[in-house]
């Protein structure tokens, strides 16, 4: 549930959330005025992904950390609660230097206590190294397979073995995103893999994301939720929600395995407009959503 309140940043006022999920309707308990926070600190990506949403949009040729610090200083005088603050692009990696000086900047007391998310195709060791960094709080490492040839022709590069093994890598700390995308994840036995996959790997959260209509690849290769029937899988099993809502579907799960547990969500937000009380930051300007308009500062 997304509201206009009286809550402004730079005198104009943004939408935020006012209610968290629901198991039905996502009209659930009243929260805490809260905004989640995402960096675009590159475009650039190592990898060419058909589904990818960044083709069309305005380069980030330079970035303004600064203005970073401002925006983040106005959130809490505003009284809002920084959720998250997210760290994506393009490839996150192909930058560094970028990202360890928003590390540096996240360091500092006013900032210490705000979680910080590295979102990253996670596959290279660059991008490998900056999730090491210790003031990363939490990454989402994007595997649409587990074979590494099918992620490979996912990715239009090689990717190799090597690149799945995670050395050095704070698994607690890392999230497994895959996309449902026909002809790779799309069925039950190979959702099962993934999961098995998962947990062999140490990871201990696993989400399957339906694919946003943001091109023809996305729309010609969308694979519903409801094809998984993840609770015919033995020792998974259903543990909340089950909304099947217009604008977002979602379902959680626990799956068991040796001794181990696999924390699994199932997302797709089918409305690329549904995370509208999110605030992005492109290294110019900040904006509601994520669209070239609505700029608040």
């Amino acid at each position: 549930m997304i509201r206009n309140n009286d809550i402004k940043m730079f005198g104009k006022p943004i939408q935020i959330k006012s209610h968290g999920c629901n198991h039905d309707d996502c009209m659930g308990m009243p929260i805490p005025p809260s905004v989640n926070i995402f960096v675009k600190v590159t475009n650039g990506c190592n990898a060419h992904c058909g589904f990818c949403s960044n083709s069309n949009v305005k380069s980030v040729s330079h970035f303004n950390i600064s203005k970073l610090e401002d925006i983040l200083s106005e959130a809490i005088y505003a009284g809002l609660t920084v959720n998250r603050l997210n760290i994506t692009g393009g490839e996150p990696s192909l930058v560094p230097d970028r990202v360890k000086a928003i590390l540096k900047m996240m360091e500092t007391k006013d900032f210490k206590g705000i979680h910080v998310h590295l979102n990253t195709n996670g596959l290279t060791s660059q991008s490998q190294a900056l999730m090491r960094e210790e003031r990363i709080d939490s990454t989402s490492v994007s595997l649409h397979h587990c074979d590494s040839n099918k992620l490979s022709d996912i990715y239009g590069i090689t990717i190799t073995d090597e690149a799945l093994q995670f050395d050095g890598i704070d698994m607690m700390k890392v999230n497994a995103s895959c996309n449902l995308i026909k002809g790779y994840v799309d069925s039950t036995i190979e959702a099962h893999r993934m999961m098995d996959f998962c947990i062999d790997k140490g990871f201990t959260r696993l989400g399957f994301v339906g694919l946003m209509p943001v091109n023809d690849y996305c729309k010609q290769r969308v694979v519903p939720l409801d094809v998984l029937h993840l609770d015919e899988i033995s020792h998974c099993y259903f543990t909340e929600s089950n909304n099947r809502g217009t604008d977002c579907k979602c379902s959680n799960y626990l799956y068991n395995k040796d001794a181990k547990v696999l924390d699994i969500y199932m997302r797709h937000y089918c409305n690329p407009q549904y995370c509208e009380s999110s605030l992005l930051f492109d290294g110019e300007c900040l904006r509601q959503g994520f669209f070239e308009n609505n700029i608040i500062y």
